[in-house]
This record gives structure tokens, C-alpha cells and sequence, in this order.
């Protein structure tokens, strides 16, 4: 009797070993998402045994199956999942004596896609505070995260200045993927903008840079901002063939959220081209994605889409509550030029659905 309860509070138990053996495989492979997949049942008992445990062994434990396997939750859409492994790795570090810096930026991410906005700017301030002076690389991660937010809240001013912040660190660190991801949103702030050349010419530059950072393919940002700038510019045999590239490299890697952006983007080709029926289905995939995932701004986004594509068939009524829907949700992630987009759809619908004797009262 006196065994068993040595054995059972014993540290160097059987659950002990093979949480950290466990963790050891996720180090290795945590960018072979097909090999974790396999791995993962296991890996998440695990943790949730570490989870009950106290002590600063734990706590590193906790600290490190969030660190390691954030990508893979990230790209599996396992992000609720991600959000609370982080909240309580954070916990542990204080017992660990860890600067949290790195997973106040992984809960970042995780609350941007889950469309907790405001959270996610206040998570990476805190990581900007934690990093500063102590972290260089993460601290340059952290600006960059923070222009990226202010940007995709349309605080283009601010989300400029802290871009072009980021860019000098990150070059100072000879950090190529850091400055390629700078370059990649300054294009998309120019692509919002109608100024197509431009921001052509720096998915371009991206490229080259992610090159010099060892990649041998574009990113799947790279693949999406060339689908839709020569959509724009309606070459749209051009913007296909890098919209299917990104969906053909996103279904094969099992990747959704990618995934849903791909044919998100392919249905606003065939609503351009008028293929109402091709676009209809595609739109529907991706709303079904993204709500799987929790992507709100995603979804936003693509229930704009539904309502333009009811509307040109007909279907006022019906385009009328997908804008609707699209709007509410814009307005809760705080995007202002995505309301604006949904309310002036709205005004057309109302204009095109009025008496004609009252359209202009």
C-alpha cells in the first residue's frame, strides 16, 4: 500500500514520461500535420494530464505543448482550443519564471480568429511591453502583429507608422520572412485602395524575399493577393489559376481556413464573369468553412457575398438578411470600411426594391 501511493505521486510516473516523451515528438515534428494528426489524441490527453498537476515541472510542460503545437492547432482551426492552452500556459509562467511574451502573441492570433479583436490588440501590447528590450525577434513579431490589426481595423494612419517600425527591426535581424509579411501588407493596404500596380509590384517583391528567407514556393498570402489583384484587374484567367493553386496546396494540407479564403475569392471571379450558379456554390462552401472555424471576419465577408449574389438573381429579401448579418458582424469586430461596404450594398438593395414612385423621397 505504502508502494502505491509512492508510485502514484511519484513525478517520474508513467503519465510524467510520456507527457514529455509526447512533447519531445511535437518539437519534432510540428510542422508534419498529417503525422501529428495521428498523434494528436494522444497528445491532448496528455496535456490535460499535465493540466491537473501543480509545480514548476508542469508548468514548463503546459508552456511547451502551447508553444509547440500553436501551428498546428492554427492550422487545423483549432482555435478556441489554442486560446485556452495559451490562457493557461500564461498562468504557468509566473510559476516557471518564463517571460510571456511569445504566448501573449500566439493568444493573439488565436482571438483574431476567433474575431475578439479588441482582446487581441490588448494581447499584443502586452507582448510588445514583455518583449521590448529583452526579445528583439519577438518584439519585431509583436509590432508587425499590431500594424497588422490596426490595418485590418482600417486604422491605416497608425497601422502605416507601426508597419514601417516593424520593417526596420525585422531588417535589422536580417529576418527576410518578417520583412516579406511587412511588404505583404503594405500591398493589401494599396490593393484596398484600387492602386493595383502597386501593390502588384509588392507581392512581387514578397516573393523575392521569401526566397532569400529559403522558400521555394509563395506563401498562401502571396497566392491569394495575386488571385485578387488580377481579378481586379480582370484578367480573371490569371487570378483562377492562383486562387485554384492556393485551393489544390490548402485541401491537400487539410487546411481550412486557407481553404475557405481560396473559394471565398473563386466565387467573387464567377460573380464577376456572371456564373451566378458557380459562384452560388462556392460562397456556400466557404460560409461553412469559416463558421466551422470560427472565422468571423471571414464570414462577414462572405455573407456580403451571399447578398450580392441573391441579389443579382433576384432574391432581394434574401440578399437583403445576408447583408444584414454581414453588417452586425462587422460592426462587432470594429471594421469600419467593411459596415460601410455593407451598408451602402443595402442602400442598393432598398433602392431596387422601392416603389418607383417613392425611390427618390
Amino acid at each position: 500500500m505504502v508502494l502505491e501511493k509512492h508510485v502514484a505521486c511519484d513525478w517520474e510516473s508513467v503519465h510524467y514520461w510520456a507527457a514529455k516523451h509526447r512533447l519531445d515528438l511535437a518539437r519534432r515534428y510540428q510542422h508534419q500535420y498529417e503525422r501529428l494528426d495521428d498523434e494528436f489524441p494522444n497528445l491532448r490527453a496528455s496535456r490535460a494530464w499535465v493540466e491537473s498537476q501543480a509545480g514548476e515541472e508542469a508548468a514548463r510542460l503546459l508552456i511547451g505543448y502551447a508553444e509547440a503545437l500553436a501551428a498546428y492547432l492554427r492550422q487545423r482551426g483549432l482555435d478556441a482550443e489554442l486560446l485556452h492552452w495559451c490562457e493557461d500556459a500564461l498562468q504557468a509562467c509566473s510559476t516557471a519564471g518564463q517571460n510571456p511574451d511569445r504566448l501573449l502573441l500566439l493568444r493573439s492570433e488565436a482571438q483574431i480568429a476567433l474575431g475578439r479583436w479588441d482582446e487581441a490588440v490588448a494581447s499584443t501590447q502586452a507582448a510588445i511591453e514583455a518583449s521590448e528590450g529583452k526579445n528583439p525577434r519577438t518584439y519585431a513579431q509583436a509590432v508587425l502583429a499590431l500594424g497588422r490589426l490596426q490595418l485590418n481595423r482600417d486604422n491605416y494612419k497608425d497601422a502605416l507608422e507601426t508597419l514601417g517600425k516593424a520593417e526596420a527591426l525585422c531588417a535589422e535581424q536580417s529576418d527576410y520572412e518578417g520583412l516579406a509579411t511587412v511588404h505583404s501588407e503594405v500591398a493589401a493596404y494599396h490593393l484596398n485602395r484600387e492602386e493595383l500596380d502597386e501593390a502588384l509590384s509588392l507581392c512581387l517583391e514578397v516573393g523575392q524575399l521569401r526566397r532569400q528567407a529559403g522558400a521555394n514556393e509563395p506563401s498562401d498570402d502571396t497566392l491569394l493577393m495575386l488571385g485578387v489583384i488580377y481579378r481586379k484587374k480582370r484578367d480573371y484567367g490569371q487570378a483562377i489559376a492562383y486562387l485554384k493553386q492556393l485551393l489544390e496546396r490548402s485541401e491537400m494540407q487539410r487546411n481550412r481556413g486557407a481553404t475557405a479564403m481560396a473559394v471565398h475569392h473563386l466565387a467573387w471571379v464567377y460573380l464577376n464573369q456572371g456564373d451566378l450558379t458557380h459562384a452560388w456554390r462556392l460562397s456556400g462552401h466557404a460560409i461553412t468553412l469559416y463558421e466551422e472555424i470560427g472565422d468571423t471576419r471571414g464570414a462577414s465577408d462572405t455573407y456580403e457575398q451571399l447578398g450580392l449574389i441573391a441579389l443579382a438573381e433576384g432574391r432581394a429579401g434574401e440578399a437583403y438578411s445576408y447583408l444584414e448579418r454581414s453588417l452586425a458582424m462587422r460592426r462587432q469586430l470594429g471594421n469600419r470600411v467593411g459596415a460601410a461596404s455593407s451598408l451602402r450594398r443595402l442602400a442598393i438593395v432598398r433602392f431596387r426594391t422601392a416603389p418607383p414612385g417613392r425611390r427618390y423621397a
